[in-house]
């Protein structure tokens, strides 16, 4: 069995990551593309997180047989699904792709209604604090409705992992196997938004979108639907948020609800976003690699700086992060790699042009 010195940091972080890029990646096509100030964010996380806690492990149980209150026995019947999942690979990963799909539908659900306020002629900017007073309401009542995760308490989700410990290849330990498993998945995800945005921002609609965000008037009187722009986007950026819910459910085991609050899942993203650079998917994604690594090696390390700090290290992660992004601010307002504008030709063809009218 190979054993590597800090593998396991390594693979937490990118796991980390790769979670956190889909969210970001696709609130930029919301924020950065077409302008909509979403502080909802975390709720949409939470419709695919808060899911992989009541269906994977319900519908397994009723799989199994079980007879009885799923909440008052949940260790138990989830210890017993787990057993099967062991055993049954490919029932893990229909389990799996179930839930994602799940999860993606309940953000989407979640992102329609959360932009019917568009519909009724809302100010984005109103749009924005009226998401932010959703989502707090949304968590507010998945942590106190006990009938749904327990509320507080919380409950195990299925492992749809567990089976490769037992027929993956053993040069690492089980705990590093699943590991490798949740960042495979996760990356599988991350590639998919990638390649479905990059190719909307490569498209006729990512130049709608950006003539959206910067004059939206112009857009309607060239016969554009803008409301309907608007919640088509916000759909789609919950939907794939849902799944990067489901994915971080599934790697931590556990579900509660206090879980995707409204600072690790809304402002960080946000923050990330901006650090990077709004409508610069190269940005969102440097942006995001540096907060969370930054984040994650201040978490490990932040107890052996107590000595020399004048302050409890608690609060260092959120003094430094907070800094950083008001440096940022100050001297890179427009991010670390700027918008840059998008030319329908290459400038080649551009310059080929001017020399035969030349």
């Amino acid at each position: 069995m190979i054993a590597i010195p800090g593998l396991e940091f390594f693979m937490i972080l990118a796991i980390y990551v790769i979670i956190f890029l889909i969210i970001t990646l696709s609130y930029n096509m919301a924020y950065g593309y077409t302008g909509i100030p979403d502080f909802g964010r975390a709720m949409a996380a939470g419709a695919g997180g808060f899911l992989c806690g009541y269906l994977p492990g319900r519908l397994m149980a009723y799989l199994i047989g079980f007879q009885g209150d799923y909440l008052a026995n949940v260790y138990l019947v989830i210890d017993k699904v787990n057993s099967v999942l062991s055993a049954n690979p490919p029932t893990s990963i229909l389990l799996l792709i179930l839930t994602l799909l799940a999860g993606a539908a309940a953000g989407g659900v979640l992102g329609l209604l959360a932009s019917l306020p568009i519909f009724r002629g809302i100010r984005l900017f109103y749009l924005g604090v009226t998401l932010l007073a959703i989502q707090i309401s949304f968590n507010t009542i998945i942590y106190h409705w006990p009938h749904f995760i327990r509320g507080e308490l919380g409950v195990p989700v299925p492992d749809p992992f567990r089976w490769v410990t037992h027929y993956g290849p053993q040069l690492f330990s089980p705990g590093l196997l699943r590991l490798m498993s949740v960042m495979i998945v996760s990356g599988i995800v991350l590639l998919v938004t990638i390649l479905y945005l990059f190719s909307v921002s490569k498209s006729p609609l990512g130049r709608v979108l950006k003539a959206i965000r910067d004059d939206e008037v112009s857009v309607t009187t060239l016969g554009r639907n803008v409301r309907k722009l608007y919640v088509e986007v916000m759909v789609v950026s919950y939907a794939l948020t849902g799944m990067a819910g489901v994915l971080f459910a599934f790697y931590q085991g556990y579900v509660v609800g206090l879980h995707f609050d409204k600072v690790e899942w809304t402002f960080w993203p946000i923050a990330m976003v901006i650090l990077g650079g709004l409508a610069n998917y190269k940005g969102t994604i440097v942006g995001t690699v540096f907060f969370i690594t930054l984040k994650r090696l201040i978490m490990f390390y932040k107890s052996d700086l107590e000595f020399i700090l004048p302050f409890s290290p608690i609060w260092l992660e959120k003094l430094l992060l907070g800094l950083i992004l008001i440096l940022v601010l100050i001297y890179r307002p427009r991010g670390i790699f700027p918008e840059k504008p998008e030319l329908t030709l290459s400038k080649e063809e551009i310059e080929r042009i001017k020399e035969k009218q030349g």
